[in-house]
């Protein structure tokens, strides 16, 4: 059995704006105390959740980080190859982070880090589950991570996939996705708790670069085959989590694909009309909010459908 121990999540409390390189204004959760492209701050903010769900023994406990943050490094090699000037990185990765906070910590050294876009922190969760499961570690951290990227949201403008006003999924005059960032941490063990991940199923159908295909097949795949890994029927699912980005493809997608599965639709929620889309860190943020929503007992299925076709389904329990 593997539970969920505990969570710390720091994420947008309110609708704001940013500006992106060509002026260009996009409705965007930001956090209150921003979070620059800035190693030292990065670091700090990972740290800073780490230490507030850090267990007794910490090592048998090991570090992985799910994010979609690119290395804004590039762009100085891009702009000095057009300028025909040398160029020398002095960047540091995102999983030398997890290496350095767990010396710090005293962690087991067994650190990763997940970059499948929209799943990150979601298939970080899975991989946690296994680990334990597996006996190589008694805990696992997962951390998920997003900051505002004018790389990232300039591309996802470019596709003109992002909302002009607010996010609204599932709703007819949807227009698109609002990006939000956030960073929270996870802590999963086989201590007693009332929160028990039972495992889900991640595959990566890319019959799309952009989303899944309009019929959601991709997604039934991931549904179906979450529910028989965790040895359930449709009719034990108290409630669906849902993606819902809010843009016209995913959402129709979705819920095609929820169709499918289930003959009687359970209760759906969302969470992005509240947070924004936190890409990466949507695992890991959309499951620690849920869990502070004081549900009664139930078993709950998680979607993230994501962008490159990664896909991934996580069923949660909840007991007394």
């Amino acid at each position: 059995m593997v539970n969920i121990l505990s969570s710390a999540v720091h994420c947008a409390k309110t609708l704001g704006e940013k500006v992106l390189e060509d002026g260009t204004k996009i409705p965007y959760f930001s956090l209150e105390n921003e979070i620059r492209q800035n190693q030292e701050e990065i670091y700090n903010a990972i740290k800073d959740v780490v230490s507030k769900v850090l267990p007794k023994q910490t090592k048998q406990t090991a570090l992985i980080i799910g994010t979609s943050l690119i290395d804004w490094h590039l762009l100085d090699a891009i702009e000095a190859n057009e300028a025909n000037k040398p160029y020398t990185s002095n960047k540091r990765s995102i999983d030398s982070y997890a290496k350095d906070l767990a010396d710090e910590f005293g962690l087991s050294g067994f650190t990763m880090t997940i970059n499948t876009a929209c799943t990150s922190s979601a298939n970080a969760l899975l991989e946690a589950k296994n680990l334990i499961k597996a006996g190589i570690v008694e805990n696992v951290i997962v951390v998920g991570l997003e900051i505002f990227s004018p790389v990232m949201s300039s591309g996802f403008a470019s596709m003109d996939l992002l909302s002009k006003t607010k996010p609204k999924p599932f709703k007819k005059d949807r227009d698109g996705l609002v990006l939000g960032e956030g960073v929270g941490a996870i802590l999963l063990g086989s201590q007693e708790s009332p929160w028990e991940l039972l495992g889900g199923f991640s595959n990566c159908n890319s019959e799309t670069i952009t989303s899944v295909s309009s019929s959601g097949d991709e997604c039934v795949e991931v549904m179906n085959n979450a529910l028989e890994n965790c040895s359930l029927h449709v009719e034990d699912i108290t409630v669906i989590k849902a993606h819902a980005t809010g843009s016209q493809a995913n959402d129709e997608a979705e819920m095609n694909a929820i169709k499918k599965v289930f003959k009687k639709e359970p209760t759906i929620m969302s969470l992005k009309q509240h947070i924004g889309h936190t890409i990466g860190a949507s695992g890991v943020l959309e499951i620690a909010l849920l869990m502070k929503d004081e549900f009664k007992n139930g078993i709950f299925m998680c979607n993230y459908f994501g962008f490159g076709g990664n896909n991934i389904s996580l069923i949660l329990r909840k007991n007394s």
